[in-house]
């Protein structure tokens, strides 16, 4: 979200008009969890935004997506399936430093799964550990996992739900003809 604004200890979202309610609520909420993560950061001292600034994105686009769209996404379910079919599904470490991984769709659905398992204030504690310790060390004393066993977990939980799901649909490669190449560089 860059729709945010932060003027010293204040906070103010310019208000988004989308092209549906639907979508113009869900940029509003998104960018209102913004503001509560910009306040959470101040609290204490002044170098709070800093460290905001520091974490990943997918831990506060994951987080306003979360709040915002809840549990249930059909366009993150959609995502998930993608990368269990195609047996790419991320750790917690390549969220951190991977591009590849979109930050708003891998990001609510491993916040979802922190709250499914944790409970929703498991995701606030996170977010506000990390500021105060950094990232790994947020996971393992509020979740009482290392981030590689999150991750693990994750994984399994996100396999497990996704490949029944999978069982007797036609895949992608043999729906159709591949149209677009991405793996060529430009102007080949």
């Amino acid at each position: 979200g860059t729709q945010g604004v932060t003027e010293g200890m204040r906070t103010r979202v310019i208000m988004p008009f989308q092209s549906s309610y639907a979508e113009t609520d869900h940029v509003l909420g998104h960018e209102l969890v913004h503001v509560f993560q910009y306040d959470i950061a101040q609290e204490g001292d002044a170098s709070g935004l800093q460290r905001m600034g520091t974490l990943p994105g997918w831990l506060i686009e994951g987080m306003a997506e979360y709040f915002s769209l809840g549990r249930n996404s059909e366009l993150t379910a959609m995502w998930m399936r993608d990368a269990v079919e195609r047996d790419s599904f991320p750790t917690v470490n390549q969220l951190n430093t991977d591009p590849r991984f979109f930050p708003y769709r891998y990001g609510q659905a491993l916040w979802a799964y922190v709250a499914g398992r944790w409970g929703e204030k498991a995701v606030v504690d996170v977010y506000r550990s990390a500021l105060r310790m950094g990232l790994d060390n947020a996971i393992t004393s509020v979740l009482g996992e290392v981030p590689d066993s999150l991750s693990a977990d994750w994984v399994a939980a996100n396999k497990a739900l996704y490949t029944a799901q999978l069982v007797g649909r036609t895949k992608p490669s043999d729906a159709g003809q591949r149209v677009v190449i991405t793996d060529n560089k430009a102007g080949d």
